[in-house]
């Protein structure tokens, strides 16, 4: 008798940096629309920028693998887990993982935390180089959120377990 074997292909993981690229563009134009929201007084129009800021990783890691309707789950967990913008470090990461199967949260905390540290390192670096004029804030958040985006999109797609 001869034994039958049968391979199965590896799905494609996408490229880290192109995940990247995609997460922080993203997460950089919704950041662009919170900042101008808040910046023209429309408080409520602003908490939902806000709250899609969380998507911005998410669907970059799925356009960088090829998995946009499979990270519905995920994209719903990164709104959720953007309701408490300073807290969001912390909860972003938990929610999208406990909602996408090929993600683990450890490593999705490890990731979050990493883009956080980074993107204040950004943020406070254009602080430094801009000194006391108050303009430079708002291109602030919005490099700190796109710094924050496009770690987070790199670490999902480099660590993605399928």
């Amino acid at each position: 008798m001869i034994p039958l074997a049968t391979t199965r292909a590896a799905q494609p993981s996408g490229n880290p940096m192109l995940a990247s690229i995609y997460a922080g563009v993203l997460t950089a134009l919704i950041a662009y629309a919170a900042v101008y929201f808040l910046q023209s007084d429309n408080l409520v129009l602003f908490g939902v920028a806000l709250l899609l800021t969380g998507i911005g990783p998410v669907l970059g890691y799925a356009f960088a693998s090829g998995r946009v309707g499979v990270s519905i789950p995920g994209l719903i967990g990164g709104i959720i887990g953007s309701i408490i913008p300073l807290v969001s470090v912390l909860l972003w990461p938990i929610l999208v993982g406990a909602f996408t199967r090929t993600q683990s949260i450890g490593k999705l905390l490890l990731g979050s935390i990493i883009g956080a540290i980074l993107g204040a390192a950004v943020f406070f670096g254009m602080a430094s180089a801009m000194g006391q004029d108050p303009s430079w804030f708002g291109a602030g958040v919005i490099l700190a959120f796109a710094v924050w985006g496009g770690a987070c999109g790199a670490i999902m797609t480099a660590w993605a377990k399928y």
